[in-house]
Order: C-alpha cells, then sequence, then structure tokens
C-alpha cells in the first residue's frame, strides 16, 4: 500500500499540467502513487495524461466519457486509489520542491486522520488572490474536531479548500466523505465534513503546495448560473449533515459560519435569474423544506426563510431576488447627482453590486482594488483601479464620486472605509453593501 494518493481532476489544463508532475516527479521517493482523471478535456491534457502513464509506473489514468465537474473526478480518483493517505491536488497548481519527505515523516510519526498544511499563492495577472493565514502549531496537540473547529472559527478569511488537506483515506470511506457531484463550491461541503469527522490533527508548518488562480478558465473565475445553485445546494447538504449529526459544539457553529458565507455568494448574483432558473431553485428547496428551517437559525438573517415560509419556495425566492437588488439601489438615494460611481472591491460582491447598479441605470466608472495583480485589468467591461487612484484626482473629481464599499466582512469593511478617509473621501462619499 502506498502511504500517499495524488488524485489530480485534469480539464483544458495543457498549459500547466507538465510543472503539476514534475513537481511531483522531482520530489523524493516516498511510495506515491498518482491517479490523473482526464475530465473529457478538449485540448490536449489527456494525451499528456496518457504520456506520463506510460512512462511511469506508479502513475495511472482514467479517462471520463463525460465532463463531471471537478466533484465527479475527485470521487471517480477516490474510488481506485489504494495509498493510506489521499491528497487532492488540482492540474494548474503545483507541490513545492522537497516537500514530501516532510510529508511521509510527519505522516508516519503523527499518525493522524488529517494533516493540514500551508501554501503559497500565485495569481496570474487580474486573478483572484488570497493569502494563507498563520496557524498557531499548539493547537494541533491533542486537538479533537470540535476543538479544531472552534479554532478554524477564529481564523480570518478562512480558505475551505480540499488541496489543504491531506486526509486517511478510511476515515473518508468510513464516513462515506465524497464530493457533492453537478456542484461547484464542492471543497465547502467536502472540506468541513472532513473536520467534523476527524478525531486527529497535525500541521506542517511550512507551506507544501502552490495555488495559482488563473484570471480566465478555471472554476474559481467563473461566475454563472450554476456556481449560484451550487452555493445553494451545498448550503442544503450541510443543513441536512448537520440535522443528521445534531453537533451541539464548534462543528455546529463552523457549519453555520460557512452556510452564512454560501448565501451571501448566492445573493449576489440573484439579480441574474431567470423564470426558469427560479422555479429550478425552488424546486430545490422545496425538496429540502424538513431542513431549510435551520437558515432561521443563521448569525445574520437574510429573510430568505422567512419570505419563503410566508410566500412558498417560488414567491419567496421572487421577492428574495427583489430585496437583493432593492437592498443595493437603497444605498444610493440621495447620491444620483455624482458624476461616478467606484464599487470596492471586486470579487462576487463587487461584481455583483455593479451589475445592480449599471442595470439601474448608474455611472459605475470602475472598480477599486487593493490588488496590484488585478490593477489595470478589465472586469465585465469595467476598469480596475488601485485605490491611491483618488489621491491623483483633483479635489473638485473628488468632491464628485461615490464608492460602495462591498463585501461580507463587516470588519474589512471598516478597515476599507478608513483607507478611503485616508485618501481623502469624506463618510458621506461612501457606504458598505455587507452581503
Amino acid at each position: 500500500m502506498p502511504i500517499l494518493s495524488i488524485i489530480i481532476p485534469v480539464y483544458n489544463v495543457e498549459s500547466y499540467l507538465d510543472e503539476c508532475l514534475q513537481s511531483i516527479l522531482n520530489q523524493i521517493d516516498i511510495d506515491y502513487e498518482v491517479i490523473l482523471v482526464d475530465n473529457a478535456a478538449t485540448d490536449r491534457s489527456g494525451p499528456i495524461c496518457d504520456a506520463y502513464a506510460a512512462r511511469y509506473k506508479h502513475i495511472n489514468t482514467i479517462h471520463l466519457d463525460v465532463n463531471s465537474l471537478p466533484a465527479g473526478a475527485r470521487n471517480a480518483g477516490l474510488r481506485i486509489a489504494t495509498g493510506k493517505y489521499v491528497h487532492f491536488c488540482d492540474g494548474d497548481d503545483y507541490f513545492i520542491k522537497g516537500i514530501f519527505l516532510r510529508i511521509k515523516d510527519l505522516l508516519q510519526s503523527s499518525g493522524s486522520d488529517v494533516l493540514i498544511g500551508r501554501f503559497v499563492c500565485i495569481p496570474e495577472k487580474g486573478a483572484y488572490i488570497t493569502n494563507d493565514v498563520t496557524l498557531n502549531p499548539d493547537v494541533f496537540n491533542g486537538s479533537c474536531s470540535s476543538s479544531m473547529a472552534e479554532y478554524l472559527l477564529s481564523l480570518p478569511n478562512l480558505l475551505c479548500t480540499s488541496w489543504r488537506l491531506i486526509v486517511n483515506r478510511e476515515l473518508l470511506l468510513a464516513n462515506c466523505i465524497t464530493f457533492p457531484e453537478g456542484c461547484h463550491s464542492e471543497d465547502e461541503e467536502w472540506f468541513l465534513k472532513v473536520i467534523c469527522c476527524a478525531n486527529t490533527f497535525s500541521l506542517m508548518h511550512e507551506p507544501f503546495y502552490c495555488y495559482r488562480p488563473r484570471a480566465i478558465g478555471s472554476v474559481t473565475a467563473t461566475k454563472e448560473y450554476l456556481n449560484s445553485k451550487s452555493h445553494l445546494i451545498v448550503t442544503l447538504h450541510l443543513l441536512r449533515f448537520l440535522h443528521e449529526k445534531n453537533y451541539e459544539d464548534a462543528r455546529r457553529d463552523l457549519i453555520y459560519s460557512r452556510v452564512d458565507f454560501l448565501l451571501g455568494l448566492f445573493a449576489t448574483r440573484c439579480d441574474t435569474f431567470s423564470r426558469r432558473e427560479l422555479y429550478e431553485l425552488a424546486n430545490i428547496i422545496e425538496k429540502n423544506m424538513d431542513i431549510f428551517p435551520l437558515v432561521s437559525k443563521l448569525p445574520r438573517n437574510y429573510y430568505l426563510f422567512e419570505l419563503i415560509n410566508v410566500y412558498g419556495s417560488f414567491i419567496g425566492i421572487y421577492m428574495y431576488r427583489t430585496l437583493v437588488v432593492e437592498t443595493t439601489l437603497e444605498l444610493l438615494y440621495g447620491q444620483e447627482g455624482k458624476d461616478g460611481i467606484y464599487v470596492f472591491p471586486t470579487g462576487y460582491n463587487g461584481e455583483g453590486t455593479a451589475r445592480i447598479l449599471q442595470n439601474a441605470g448608474y455611472n459605475v466608472k470602475g472598480f477599486l482594488d487593493n490588488s496590484e495583480q488585478k490593477a489595470g485589468c478589465v472586469i465585465n467591461g469595467l476598469p480596475v483601479s488601485l485605490p491611491s487612484t483618488l489621491e491623483r484626482m483633483s479635489p473638485e473629481t473628488r468632491d464628485r464620486i461615490f464608492v460602495i464599499v462591498t463585501i461580507q466582512s463587516e470588519h474589512i469593511a471598516q478597515l476599507i472605509k478608513k483607507q478611503l478617509r485616508e485618501l481623502g473621501l469624506r463618510d458621506s462619499q461612501f457606504t458598505s453593501r455587507i452581503y
């Protein structure tokens, strides 16, 4: 039995796959297997997989006839994995040089159910960027699922991705933990179920993985109806999991925090839902009405449950769409005379807010964002600028603009407002939209 199975879903990553696989092959051999799952790729990814499998006996390739999204590809790989531990790597990312021996030593010395690792982020120009958080090694000594959930709750900007975990395969099999097929946001569900079901944890202090967000072509760079539907479906999956497990400790709170996050993302695109899409979403809710009341226990009130409870699933979600749009437009009441509106920052929240304002006829000049990777890019037809752009405006021009800070964290919103004050804006020139 190899100590580690590395499962890689592969879809149209021909420009990245060699670097990913070479980062594995150039490691010190620790008795591992690689399972490449060609997810019906339309570029040369499939033949590249076959070439590596033909050359290296510890690399296997599966070819799927129909694209099953990353979730289905990972599940297919898991079904044939034989390693004691499993890691899910993305085909456009890679491993840090020389890290496998350290991984082996940690897995063998700790025997933990879950090894949590750190990462570095190297985004493409214009891509989403995220930074890792500092993890306290003392927390991992003797931690259980409840104490780990409590610790993760305390971390700002928690990134729940499958690739930061190396998991005992028996834990996944014994608890029937797989990825929700047909969905995006699959990591949110899988990550939480792993944390809640594991008994022991260990930490890799140094980064072991390089995450490379792409500006286009990746799942995280795409924002469409399937993403929004997935946010709702994974929300309901997590609520059902909570209902079945009946957690009363920090695991419950961790699940609620991620449900809150997912529903915030869902809200950012609900203005785009067609009547057919609204019917489909209403049908999904209707089939889960037995656990939908758990939404009412979230830390923030989205009014989604109340509207559906009173008016039914279709009319309720239709009214919720209207509520999201009107709540956003209300922020600009009295600002109609401004020469231009800026949305700060980009992302699901910012792009959703900009779209709502543009559709209502407001003059949205562009986005502000602290990421130098995004500065100079154009997103949905709007230019992205660094906030320092405000300093270079004449006082007269600066006095005629208005900024909407749109994000999911009230704490971060306050930090951005402080930044806007330092850049010369008055409090009357900005507001916040918390999704």
